[in-house]
Formats: structure tokens, C-alpha cells, sequence
């Protein structure tokens, strides 16, 4: 273990401060502050550039060989902890790229997505919590003793791995993100061999068990599954044409309340087929998801907050086609529903038609009220 001494430390410290690379690179360059010396709390200089979010900075420290699982805090945090606390996407992601351990816990027993849901970060819960190293996808490339033939066709190992690494776990945006990449759905019978294989896997590391991301694979291969499955009974049929089909039943809603009642079996029954019914993670989700009061959340609702974390509220900024979060365009005419790009409009337009004049009416009499005190004094007066 090396220590820095205060002095150094103070102008490291200026330097990640300012995001001052290259004076950082000098003084690591001409050894009078090393690469993982510790202050004496024992926190490293990457774990210091994490806390204040510096990507920049910690792209330096990381290219020049620092430790990103270094350190030795007086509270046992991480440099994924720091990373966490700080809110930065971009810096966590660089650290589970090198390799920085998401399950290590401080002092007080929290991993970094606990620490991290503690201070309201849950998008960096998300980004930790489905985080999948590229090789865990990549090793099924290559032939082992006995095969002719990798699991899966090299070329496709890039785009299954951006589709595990998906958070947003939407049928619909799932299945959107297939059409994007052909590998996947040229290779469907593969794909979901090598989905399930990860799944299983991840039951097989005994004390490193993760049930949870061995629930999320598996509830992709579901999916995959039953793609491959519809292309098997309809070969007259392609299988954007089948992917089609699915999106529109999974968008479809039940007249009397527009819920989604396709969608929401579908989901509770790739969970009814988990194999590994003894993890806690499936009987707390069964148990949710056997409640079916009215004010129940969905099943779509109770596998995201299982697999990335549960969130004191969402922001109703989503797609309404796909539930992608944060999308800022609007139907034209109603503004009230938000949209990822055009594709997603036209695939929600045979659901959005039946109510969009209705809607548009009714943000043009509240515009109108808006502009008009009598408006508001009647209104006033009927809410006494």
C-alpha cells in the first residue's frame, strides 16, 4: 500500500478538480504521485475522480493502469461505490467496463446499487444491475472439444450483447431492438440456446449465484422463444412480419380500461416458467405477483423493479409504444402522448386514433381557461 503524502495530494486533487489531464498525466508521468498511491482515508486517485464524476479523468487513470477495484476507504467503499454516489452514467459504466466489482459492500453491507438507489441515482442502479462483460457473450464463439460449429456465429456476439445489456425491458422495445440487428433474428434458434446457457450459468457460480440476471436472461430467451417458435408454424411468413404482429398484440388494451392484458400474461408466464423456482428472487415475485387488487402494478412494472431496482416514482415522460424513458416528442396534434421517433407513433397510431381529438379538446379548453380569470374565478368558486 502506498500513501501519499498531504502536499502531493492536495495537487492531485486540484488537478482532477479542474479536469486538468494533462497536469494530472505529469505528475503521474514523473512519479511524484503514483498511479494507485492512497490518501489517508484510503481512497485512490480514481476513486476521487469517480466521486466528482470526472470521465475524462478516469479514462486517464484507467488507461495508465489503475486499479479499478484499488483502494483501501476507511468505510470500505468502492471506486463503483464512488462512482455510484456521484450520479455519473457514463464514469460507472467506464469502471464495470474494466472490470470494477459490482458486488463488493461497505461498511454498513451495501453494494454500490444499494448505495446508489439510497441516494435517489436509479438509473445507475439500471446500469449496474444489467451490466453484462462482453466476454461472458463472447466465449460462446468458439468451438469447444467436440463442436464443429461456436454456439453462436461470431459476428453476432456484438449484437446479442447490446441486447442483453438492454434495461429497458419493454416486449415492444425489445423486440424493436432485434429489427435492428439481423444477426439476432437470423439466428434465433442459437440465440436462445445461448440465453439459456447464460441463464444456467449464472445459478452455477454457488456463492456468486446472480438469480437475478439469470431471471432477466431468461426472460429474454422467453421472448426469443416464442418468436421462434411463430416463424416454425408460419414459414410463409418473415420474421419481421411475425415481430410485427407480436407488437401490435402487445399493444393492444382491453376496452373497458385499456390495460394490457396480452402483455401482462405474456410476462407472468415467462416468470411461471423460471427453472430455478427456489431463488428468492421468483417467490418474491410470484408472491407480487399473485396480488390482484386494483391498484396492483403490472407485471411489465414488477420484473423492471426486480431487475433494476425499485424507484420511489417514475417521470411520465415514457414512450408510450415502447416505455422508453425520456423521449420528448409528442403527438402533433394532442400533445399529450410522448413518442421515441415517428416508427413508434405509427405503430401506437391504431390505439392513439380512437382518443387523440378527445384528448386535443381537452388541452384546449384548459389553454383556454388558462387565459380566461373568469374561467378560473367559476372554477374557483365550484372547488369551495
Amino acid at each position: 500500500m502506498i500513501f501519499i503524502s498531504l502536499a502531493v495530494e492536495d495537487k492531485a486533487i486540484e488537478k482532477i478538480n479542474n479536469n486538468d489531464s494533462l497536469g494530472l498525466q505529469e505528475l503521474i508521468k514523473s512519479h511524484v504521485v503514483e498511479i494507485d498511491g492512497e490518501d489517508e482515508h484510503g481512497m485512490t486517485l480514481l476513486q476521487h475522480a469517480a466521486f466528482k464524476g470526472k470521465k475524462e479523468i478516469c479514462q486517464l487513470l484507467l488507461d495508465l493502469g489503475a486499479d479499478p477495484n484499488g483502494g483501501h476507504h476507511e468505510h470500505q467503499y468502492s471506486t463503483l461505490h464512488f462512482a455510484a454516489l456521484s450520479g455519473n452514467l457514463d464514469v460507472c459504466q467506464q469502471l464495470l467496463q474494466y472490470g470494477s466489482k459490482a458486488d463488493v459492500v461497505n461498511s454498513v453491507g451495501r453494494t454500490a446499487a444499494q448505495m446508489a438507489a439510497f441516494v435517489g441515482n436509479h438509473t445507475i442502479v439500471s446500469i449496474i444491475n444489467n451490466f453484462i462483460p462482453r466476454r461472458d457473450i463472447e466465449r460462446y464463439t468458439v468451438a469447444t472439444d467436440g463442436q464443429s460449429d461456436p454456439k453462436l456465429p461470431p459476428a453476432a456476439a456484438s449484437a446479442l450483447h447490446k441486447f442483453v445489456m438492454q434495461v429497458n425491458l419493454h416486449p415492444v422495445h425489445l423486440l424493436l431492438t432485434m429489427q435492428k440487428h439481423p444477426l439476432l433474428y437470423e439466428n434465433l434458434a442459437k440465440v436462445k440456446n445461448v440465453l439459456e446457457l447464460l441463464s444456467e450459468n449464472q445459478m452455477k457460480r454457488n456463492q456468486e449465484a446472480n438469480e437475478i440476471l439469470s431471471l432477466k436472461y431468461h426472460y429474454l430467451r422467453f421472448l426469443v422463444e416464442r418468436i421462434a417458435k411463430e416463424q416454425q408454424q408460419h414459414p410463409e411468413k418473415s420474421i419481421i412480419e411475425l415481430m410485427n404482429q407480436f407488437i401490435k398484440a402487445f399493444l393492444k388494451q382491453r376496452p373497458r380500461d385499456g390495460f394490457h392484458e396480452f402483455m401482462d400474461n405474456f410476462i407472468r408466464e415467462s416468470v411461471r416458467t423460471f427453472p430455478f423456482k427456489e431463488t428468492t428472487v421468483f417467490r418474491q415475485l410470484l408472491l407480487n405477483l399473485s396480488k390482484t387488487n386494483q391498484d396492483s402494478p403490472s407485471a411489465l412494472n414488477l420484473l423492471t423493479s426486480c431487475i433494476n431496482g425499485q424507484r420511489g416514482f417514475q417521470d411520465d415522460d415514457s414512450c408510450a409504444t415502447c416505455g422508453q424513458e425520456k423521449v420528448t416528442s409528442k403527438c402533433s396534434v394532442c400533445k399529450s402522448v410522448q413518442y421515441c421517433n415517428r416508427d413508434c407513433q405509427k405503430l401506437h397510431w391504431s390505439i392513439h386514433k380512437k382518443e387523440c381529438d378527445k384528448m386535443a379538446k381537452q388541452l384546449k379548453n384548459l389553454e383556454i381557461k388558462s387565459h380566461d380569470p373568469e374561467a378560473k374565478a367559476t372554477d374557483l368558486e365550484k372547488s369551495k
